[in-house]
């Protein structure tokens, strides 16, 4: 960990009913369980299976979870807070490949599949509440548990359709409508994620996009 600091504690608390999350290990593992339940349908008694292999982890900003040429063993259950995916070129310019909000699965999945270092870099925008789970593809749980295999597949998925549309904008839009879409895709990034970020998002300078965002939209 360069910069920002983590801290981290087991998975092994019971879920509660309380359905906000305060940051709290509890509420973290609580607040994840009611979304995997509503969404893939995960049962209580999967779910028990791998909550001791579980760990909720506190960041702050700019702290990296994944840095580019490392293996990765786990990947993450975004809680709350806000993080980015980044390349960073030979010359050491940073290219942000996407960001992640609340419930949203984060890390790289591919290293994960193929036993290869991250070709990206994972870090935090805002301090964050995540919980780390650990993934091997012989372990018992990923063997065994149906369940948890439907979740990882599904997630796979979604990412593979979010970043074939990403793919599709950068080659087929121009600057405004890059920008005008990503509005329209992440109405409540706008105001977390400084302009220098969206900027090298779409593809455009930071002074590009200030000069030019405000007559985008006026002109929708």
């Amino acid at each position: 960990m360069k910069s920002g600091q983590l801290s981290q504690s087991k998975g092994n608390e019971s879920i509660g009913n309380d359905s906000s999350c305060d940051g709290s290990p509890e509420l973290a593992l609580a607040c994840m369980y009611k979304y995997l339940h509503q969404q893939f349908g995960l049962s209580k008694a999967s779910w028990e299976q791998f909550l001791p292999e579980m760990s909720v982890v506190q960041a702050d900003a700019k702290s990296q979870l994944q840095e580019a040429g490392q293996l990765v063993t786990q990947f993450y259950f975004l809680v709350e807070g806000l993080v980015r995916f980044y390349y960073v070129t030979p010359d050491g310019k940073e290219s942000n490949k996407a960001f992640y909000a609340e419930n949203n699965i984060v890390g790289s999945l591919s290293a994960l599949i193929l036993n290869e270092p991250c070709r990206f870099t994972v870090e935090t925008m805002e301090p964050c509440t995540l919980v780390a789970l650990p993934y091997d593809p012989k372990g018992d749980i990923w063997q065994v548990s149906r369940e948890w295999q439907y979740v990882f597949n599904r997630c796979c998925q979604l990412m593979l359709v979010r970043n074939e549309r990403r793919e599709a904008e950068l080659l087929t839009l121009s600057a405004k409508q890059r920008y005008l879409q990503f509005v329209q895709n992440f109405p409540h990034y706008i105001d977390r994620i400084p302009q220098y970020h969206i900027a090298s998002y779409l593809g455009v300078t930071p002074v590009a996009l200030s000069k030019y965002k405000n007559q985008w939209i006026s002109e929708t």
